[in-house]
């Protein structure tokens, strides 16, 4: 495909050579002969970010590149930066000063490159400040990584790449390399909502759908070559998707419960202001569709929620989660929270965690506000404190795990079908765990020499907290393919 997140606009492509002889491959760009080589990636941030990583790799292959979670090993090391949250801006700055260290160590032969959101909007500064990144790039060019890498290894001095894709039709392939039966598949990019604290327009740019076909099709070949049984449509607001093609997310999850061999559709992140009665329809009538909804609040206060300009009031969001609860009773709800946004006072604080004991979500997301430059609410007048903020985050934390004990103690004797995703050792003990439909982990103790990884399983709830269940195993249905 010629359109993407990024033309590619180079006429280079890559071209595989094996060595008759010793059977090892090279790979031909230009002039230029890409040996064997390994990339270590880091990625901050959203599931998008996660989705853009493994493009970034499936490209890299192309070009005899191989991931190593060894960063001493690796000859180029990749950021996927992130710019909604403080922190992952901070761990960002803070490896990647690191990394003069390594590139003093290894010289010429390590390339570092930082793309994603900070990228986007900071590219130049990061290459003219950190004298050891050879390159950075943007959030709608990641489809031209093959080219920025040969630029770099052509000689290039450092430079940065973070131009907007302006081509009309928003149209790419899903990427996956990885092996697993879960695939996120972008199905809209960039947002038009402007909420007043939020950086993604400016990183991510306006909204722009992938056509229903195309993303069905893209599903299809997922599920037949790759075995994949589970995806997740990905998008900064996905409830507005296929809006500038007259379709819509309910349209695209009726088209994909047809999909044969595909055995669960979950979709993140949405605006509770795009609810729509006919996608609410869908989850009381699609039976592959994930009993999990993502839906974030950001604050129960509606003097918050405009100053936000979130467009929906506290009632409005509840009167969307009962409706869901109507049509499914098995649906299970999670949210974003924001604690101490610009001049939120202890009535609008109050009104968050009414707004918590009324949703009864199953689990939240909770940060402190932020202020990222660039965004409206960056020009407020602001007189919170960072301690009462901090003890906001606490209440409302605390809050919701009182709640969400309860909420978990109910599924104490029900068995649920799991996805086994790995194994994992706590304190010695060794379990595997995986996740329900509703998107719940659940710990058990297998078979000894069993490896129940990718395998469906009914597992009966034995013991449930806030944070975590302990079942045990009923039936090991194997991978279903």
């Amino acid at each position: 495909m010629e359109s993407g997140l990024g033309i590619r606009n180079s006429k280079l492509r890559e071209e595989t050579i094996i060595n008759p002889e010793t059977g090892e491959k090279s790979v031909k760009m230009g002039g230029l002969t890409f040996p064997p080589r390994r990339v270590w990636m880091k990625t901050y941030g959203c599931q998008m970010n996660y989705h853009d990583s493994l493009r970034l790799l499936a490209h890299l292959k192309n070009l005899n590149f191989t991931k190593t979670e060894e960063i001493e090993e690796a000859d180029m090391v990749l950021f996927n930066t992130c710019a909604i949250r403080d922190l992952a801006n901070q761990k960002f700055y803070s490896h990647l000063g690191e990394m003069k260290h390594l590139k003093k160590k290894k010289g010429e032969k390590l390339v570092i490159g930082a793309g994603g959101c900070i990228a986007q909007t900071e590219g130049k500064h990061l290459v003219a400040k950190y004298r050891h990144l050879d390159f950075a790039f943007g959030t709608d060019v990641i489809d031209q990584i093959n080219d920025m890498v040969f630029r770099t290894y052509s000689g290039d001095d450092r430079f940065a790449v973070n131009t907007w894709d302006r081509s009309s039709n928003f149209s790419i392939e899903t990427k996956i390399n990885h092996g697993t039966p879960q695939a996120f598949v972008n199905i809209i990019k960039g947002c038009d909502k402007y909420c007043t604290y939020c950086v993604v327009p400016y990183t991510r740019g306006r909204e722009r759908s992938r056509k229903l076909v195309e993303v069905v099709e893209d599903v299809k070949k997922l599920v037949k070559y790759q075995d994949v049984q589970e995806v997740t449509l990905l998008g900064q607001n996905v409830n507005s998707y296929g809006k500038e093609n007259g379709e819509n997310l309910a349209q695209l999850l009726y088209e994909l419960e047809k999909v044969e061999g595909l055995k669960l559709i979950r979709y993140t992140t949405s605006h509770p202001y795009d609810i729509t009665d006919e996608l609410i329809e869908a989850h009381g009538n699609l039976k592959k569709l994930s009993n999990h909804l993502h839906l974030p609040v950001q604050s129960g206060s509606a003097s918050v929620l405009k100053r936000m300009n979130r467009e929906y009031t506290p009632e409005h969001f509840l009167e969307r989660l009962a409706k869901f609860r109507e049509v499914n009773p098995n649906i299970v709800i999670s949210t974003d929270i924001i604690a101490g946004f610009c001049n939120e006072t202890q009535e609008e604080h109050q009104a968050t965690l009414d707004l918590l004991t009324n949703a009864q979500f199953d689990f939240i997301y909770s940060y402190v506000y932020s202020e990222r430059k660039n965004t409206r609410a960056s020009g407020m007048d602001d007189f919170l404190t960072d301690d009462i903020r901090g003890e906001r985050l606490r209440e409302i934390q605390k809050h919701q795990l009182d709640l969400q004990l309860h909420i978990r103690k109910q599924m104490e004797g029900r068995t649920y079908r799991v996805l086994v995703e790995k194994e994992k050792t706590f304190k010695g003990e060794t379990k595997w765990l995986g996740r329900t439909n509703c998107n719940r982990i659940i710990h058990f103790k297998g078979q000894p020499e069993t490896n129940y990884k990718w395998h469906w399983v009914d597992l009966k709830v034995l013991d449930a907290t806030a944070l975590s269940c302990q079942g045990v195993l009923m039936k090991d249905l194997g991978t279903l393919v």
